[in-house]
């Protein structure tokens, strides 16, 4: 184990607002806990809960907040227990508190390798929608047929790919602008506004099984109310307070094999995955702003 002291620069908010609220602080870590290693982050993900969090739509951590849940990088230094692991390894993963910050400690049970075919951008941008993904599968168990509200987006992109794996039927709702990408994923693609539940019902007249909503709408919500079977499942990853008791919410259940479904995928050509947006870490702000504006195709990613 190298046990050294290292000078982390952390995004951290220390009020609520727009992107505005959000400053760099360094972070001196000291020691290394057992079963953790400490990753010198090269990419990481920015998700919409960040942004949420940052504006105190979604509060579920005290002042001042740090952000980010997953990364890629190169391990730097590791504690006992190191499952084989090893200084010098690039992995990707989920984070423990937070991983918008340029080196970070992370359960090594966390960890998986990068493939070598896999950019950092995209292996540090894929933990947390994969395994959200392969959760809401799982959640809703055996199904033949699934409305996704927000298919284009991070979740929404590989949960299309993923249920069609599975060979369930999908529709996705999506922006104009998005909805070739829906179609090329493999799902039915919709164009979400005025008239919605009509335009889901002509080319799907059956009710779904379930649906998820990844986008935190009302029109999201009626539309699956109106469209999915009475004893039928509708949930929602946005976390959201919702206008319908049947709307369940799902959270993700970390999990490195679900992951490594996901990985392998993508390294094979199986599943498509897109960066919208890469910015450097010192441009946090616009990142995150970007973020906020929605209507992204995969996702927004820091590079350090």
């Amino acid at each position: 184990m190298e046990n050294q002291n290292t000078i982390s620069t952390i995004l951290i908010a220390n009020s609520y607002g727009q992107s505005d609220v959000l400053s760099f602080q360094d972070y001196k870590f000291e020691g290394l806990e057992n079963g953790f290693a400490r990753i010198k982050t090269k990419v990481a993900g920015i998700n919409p809960i960040d942004a949420r969090r940052m504006t105190g739509e979604f509060k579920h951590a005290a002042l001042p907040q740090t952000f980010g849940t997953e990364f890629s990088g190169e391990i730097i230094a590791i504690g006992d227990n190191p499952e084989g692991f090893k200084i010098g390894d690039i992995v990707l993963g989920s984070g423990g508190g937070f991983t918008h910050a340029t080196v970070i400690d992370i359960p090594i049970g966390n960890l998986i390798r990068k493939p070598e075919n896999i950019s950092f951008e995209v292996a540090g941008s894929i933990p947390g929608v994969a395994q959200t993904a392969m959760t809401i599968l799982d959640e809703l168990g055996p199904i033949q047929s699934l409305l996704i509200h927000g298919a284009s987006g991070g979740v929404g992109s590989i949960t299309v790919q993923l249920a069609i794996e599975r060979g369930i039927k999908v529709v996705g709702t999506a922006s104009k602008r998005n909805l070739d990408y829906v179609k090329q994923l493999g799902a039915t693609a919709i164009e979400y506004g005025d008239g919605l539940i009509e335009r889901i019902k002509e080319v799907h007249p059956e009710a779904f099984d379930a649906s998820v909503d990844m986008a935190g709408t009302e029109e999201a919500t009626q539309a699956s109310l109106a469209t999915v079977k009475e004893n039928g499942i509708i949930s929602s990853i946005a976390g959201k307070r919702s206008s319908s008791p049947r709307v369940i919410p799902i959270w993700v259940k970390r999990n490195p094999k679900n992951l490594q479904h996901v990985v392998d995928g993508i390294a094979s050509g199986k599943f498509n995955w897109e960066i919208d947006a890469t910015f450097p870490f010192s441009e946090a702000a616009k990142a995150y702003t970007k973020v906020l504006e929605g209507h992204t195709r995969g996702k927004i990613v820091f590079t350090f």
